[in-house]
């Protein structure tokens, strides 16, 4: 059967429904409290009450325009009432909502309901109600006096649906979303608030809030990503702190976990993570024996390659790369130094300028190599002070640091790892194209510190510019799986055709993994076994690491579990990573090695 997303030039010649929700209410009801309080003399009792209702309505951004938007009933806070038009695939309308316990009694839930749906309407139009970030709402679920929970609501006019099952005319739907709360008697279940349902290809899965304690983390304020995934410190399905109110949050797979595997594309993959789009990230595991998804070692990759050719460049740690400036040296010579330049005519004339050492005159990057002369026309931007020696770049016709960075970093030329993991996808995989999302792969090249920086001392850099991968593994333990989180720079989002979120640079939906999911997986110095990414291989990481004073490198995962680094030309493992587009579904399979989820 055709899909209606692929049956656009169809679709005026259809009687395509509008579904006119004419009315949906949402309520929250409650029980009379019945119960009798004796009060002897010489007693007193205060005033007793029971308060459940809703607070604080939020409409989700990208929603659809509602024909009556949702509000809470001035007269009566334990209903929200909103009516809507849905005329395409595609439209939905969310909004979250609080529900708090304001009176004196405990409240535990005692009925849920979502109705207004028969089972042909269900084939189109889809209805959640559920705890922020994602649990369902449960009968004996207790909220305490004082306390709140938040909801939310969403309808959704499904995109990827048979043509068929659209009703031949309008139809209006009343669409009841109910909650019932009654006064506590003792036997209302405080609900694991770390909890999170998930579908994930299909599959209902339970995941944990990374930032709280849970199943396997200890610690109250979650996990710590600078140690490995542990009974204590992780392993499962996480949902990343930071995006639980997002319209899609992420989650991610973590440690020792044997319910991740995929079988698409004639290829064993395992789940990474879920993306902004709702896509279901993978990285390669080599290819099935008898079906089944049991690859260590080199049979986990698609062979090795190199990163880059070379290790003389800020342009060789690029995914792409533009121009190449090589470093030059020299033994630190008395020269005069400028915090600037100027230039006119072919001529760089330097800028509030010093005469001395490198090591005195700190953070004035800019020389012509000479003692007294302050025009040149060559200049020269010193990067690195290490061992005695001056490291830096020759610049002619007028450019400056930002034209080093900006030139290096342009996405002129692909790398050797782009052109092997290309060669691979256009072989193995071309004919699966329309089944991923243009997802984002980062190549984080901004620079967090060393002498790249124009207003950084070259007398405390020892030798390194480094890039945002050394910071994550060095310095924040932060790691960002929403896209601009993790790559702050457009240029380094590599896209095949989104040029809203990304480059447009790419001509395949491939890349590699990232050292921030690398992060979430592995930790930063994770040990072998303790996670599903170990293969007992060294594999590259998308992200480059730094500089070093006649060097530039990036990062891999190594043979012991953990994050290291070298030079771009060294031969390393490769293991792709795609994206199946939000909606994949699979169609048999448990997620394990011997049981794969196969995606058809």
């Amino acid at each position: 059967m055709h899909k209606l997303r692929n049956r656009k030039s169809n679709k005026r010649n259809q009687n395509i429904a509008i579904i006119c929700i004419a009315l949906m209410f949402i309520t929250i009801g409650f029980a009379l409290i019945s119960t009798t309080l004796a009060i002897t003399s010489n007693s007193t009792i205060g005033k007793v009450t029971f308060d459940v209702h809703f607070e604080n309505l939020s409409v989700s951004a990208g929603s659809m325009t509602a024909k009556t938007p949702a509000t809470i009933d001035s007269s009566d806070p334990t209903k929200i009432n909103f009516s809507l038009n849905m005329t395409s695939p595609g439209q939905y309308y969310e909004f979250t909502s609080d529900i708090v316990n304001k009176g004196t009694l405990n409240a535990k839930v005692n009925l849920v309901t979502v109705s207004g749906l028969t089972e042909d309407q269900k084939k189109y139009i889809k209805v959640s109600y559920k705890y922020v970030p994602g649990s369902t709402i449960k009968i004996n679920d207790l909220l305490k006096s004082g306390e709140t929970d938040k909801v939310k609501v969403r309808v959704e006019f499904l995109e990827d649906i048979d043509a068929e099952d659209l009703p031949g005319t309008d139809e209006n739907l009343d669409l009841t979303f109910k909650t019932e709360f009654i006064q506590d008697d003792g036997t209302g279940k405080e609900r694991d608030k770390s909890e999170v349902e998930v579908n994930i290809l299909g599959q209902d899965m339970i995941g944990y809030m990374d930032n709280v304690a849970s199943k396997y983390v200890t610690s109250s304020t979650g996990i710590y990503f600078g140690s490995a995934p542990s009974n204590s410190n992780g392993k499962g399905l996480y949902l990343r702190a930071g995006t639980e109110n997002d319209e899609v949050p992420i989650f991610y797979f973590r440690g020792e976990v044997d319910n991740n595997h995929v079988l698409f594309g004639g290829f064993c993959w395992k789940i990474v993570r879920t993306t902004e789009k709702g896509g279901t990230k993978l990285i390669y595991d080599g290819v099935p024996n008898n079906n089944q998804c049991n690859n260590t070692g080199t049979a986990s990759q698609i062979g090795v390659s190199k990163f880059n050719n070379s290790s003389l460049s800020l342009a060789d740690v690029g995914y792409m790369y533009g121009t190449r400036y090589e470093y030059t040296s020299w033994d630190d010579t008395a020269y005069v130094y400028g915090s600037d330049v100027t230039y006119s005519n072919g001529t760089y004339t330097l800028k509030e300028t010093s005469s001395g050492t490198i090591a005195n005159i700190k953070n004035k990057h800019y020389t012509c190599k000479k003692t007294t002369n302050e025009t040149c026309n060559t200049v020269y931007y010193v990067y690195s002070y290490y061992n005695g020696k001056a490291y830096a770049i020759a610049l002619k016709n007028g450019e400056k640091l930002e034209n080093i960075i900006n030139n290096s970093f342009t996405n002129e030329n692909d790398s050797e790892i782009k052109k092997t993991v290309d060669n691979w996808f256009k072989d193995n995989l071309l004919d699966q194209k329309n089944k991923l999302e243009d997802a984002v792969w980062c190549n984080d090249r901004s620079i967090s510190s060393g002498g790249y920086l124009d207003d950084s001392d070259l007398t405390l850099n020892s030798g390194y510019s480094y890039l945002s991968g050394y910071k994550k593994i060095y310095v924040t333990y932060k790691p960002g799986l929403k896209d601009e989180e993790a790559c702050p720079n457009k240029n380094d989002r590599f896209t095949v055709s989104d040029t809203t979120k990304g480059n447009g640079e790419i001509t395949y939906p491939v890349g590699l993994i990232t050292v921030d999911e690398v992060i979430v997986a592995n930790g930063i110095n994770g040990f072998g076994s303790k996670s599903y990414l170990y293969t007992g291989e060294y594999y590259w990481i998308l992200s480059p690491y730094d500089f070093w004073a006649d060097s530039y490198r990036v990062l891999f995962f190594n043979t012991t579990g953990g994050i290291a680094y070298n030079l771009p030309q060294q031969l390393r493992g490769v293991r792709p990573t795609i994206v199946l587009k939000n909606g994949t579904v699979a169609t048999s399979g448990k997620g394990t090695a011997s049981e794969p989820f196969v995606i058809s």
